[in-house]
This record gives structure tokens, C-alpha cells and sequence, in this order.
């Protein structure tokens, strides 16, 4: 982040010289727009599992074709570890940035609230956040030291993560 400037995107993208700048305009801008560009990437990655699917499959033990959409998702997001970085970077930079924490904070509202819609009860945002926490730290985790062992059982982390989420969707005594 400390040499991003137009031109070195111009240059990386192989644009015109002051097409980035006329484009976006100020380098917050241009950040809005990856964060932006991120987030239209991964939404569509976001495992969807209903109330219901997710009560029937734990109700009959049959949690394989859950597992099968997890293995999915988490292939996708690990074929792209530049993306997983970039978006870590990102959310380092914007720290200490009201302007862009706001935007960091909008793109993840973004991304809890179609988790949360995954989710039932009262709690659904509480839960999503969850969600969102773990797999993020998860993901964290495999870009900073990876571990052969959460790189084989990353979708059943991801699906025990949606079940502790939908546990706290429920909501309850002592929220």
C-alpha cells in the first residue's frame, strides 16, 4: 500500500498515464473501488445454507452434500490468494483511516447481511459476524503460516462455523 500510486496501477493495468486519476480521482477513491471489486468477487462464494436445510441435514446425519458446497467455496477462495491478501492489506491500511474504516465497515455489512439472511432468529446479524470472524481468521491464518491440517478440514470449519453462527442467531438468556 505504501507505493500505491495511479500511475503504478496505470502502469500495472497497462492504461493510459492519467486514465486512473480520471477514473477514480484521490487514491481513497481508487481503494473504494478495489475494496468495491472485492467484495463483488467474494459475495457470491458465501455458502447458503437455509434454516431448514441446514436443521434436515443435522437431523438424518447427512451433512455431505453440505460439506461437498463448503469444499466448493473454500477451493474458490483458495484458488485466488491474491485476493484473500489484497483485502487483508486493504482492511490494514484503511486502520486508523475514518474514511476508509467506513468503507471497510460498509463492504463487510455487505457481507454479514447475506450471511446472516443463512441464519435463524433474532441474533442473525450477532451470528453472521461470527461467521464472518472465524473465517476470515481462518483465512488469516492460512495466508501468514499455512497448516496442511486446517487446509484439509477448511470446509468442515467453515460448515462449524455456520452452525455456531446459526446457534447464535437463536439468540437467548445473557446476550
Amino acid at each position: 500500500m505504501r507505493g500505491l500510486t495511479h500511475r503504478r496501477v496505470e502502469q500495472r493495468a497497462g492504461l493510459a498515464q492519467g486514465s486512473a486519476k480520471y477514473y477514480f480521482g484521490p487514491l481513497d477513491a481508487l481503494v473504494e473501488a478495489v475494496l468495491t471489486h472485492l467484495l463483488t468477487e467474494e459475495l457470491p462464494l458465501v455458502l447458503e445454507v437455509s434454516p431448514e436445510e441446514r436443521a434436515d441435514a443435522m437431523a438424518k446425519g447427512e451433512t455431505e452434500a453440505l460439506l461437498t458446497r463448503a469444499r466448493a467455496v473454500v477451493e474458490a477462495v483458495s484458488a485466488r490468494p491474491d485476493r484473500v491478501r489484497a483485502r487483508f492489506i486493504l482492511y490494514l491500511h484503511a486502520a486508523g483511516d475514518p474514511h476508509l474504516e467506513h468503507l471497510v465497515g460498509e463492504a463487510r455489512d455487505v457481507m454479514v447481511a447475506r450471511i446472516a439472511e443463512s441464519l435463524p432468529g433474532p441474533a442473525a446479524e450477532v451470528g453472521a459476524r461470527f461467521v464472518c470472524a472465524l473465517v476470515d481468521g481462518m483465512l488469516l491464518d492460512q495466508l501468514s503460516a499455512p497448516s496442511e491440517v486446517v487446509e484439509a478440514h477448511a470446509a468442515r470449519f467453515v460448515l462449524a462455523a455456520g452452525a455456531a453462527g446459526a446457534q447464535l442467531a437463536r439468540g437467548g438468556p445473557g446476550e
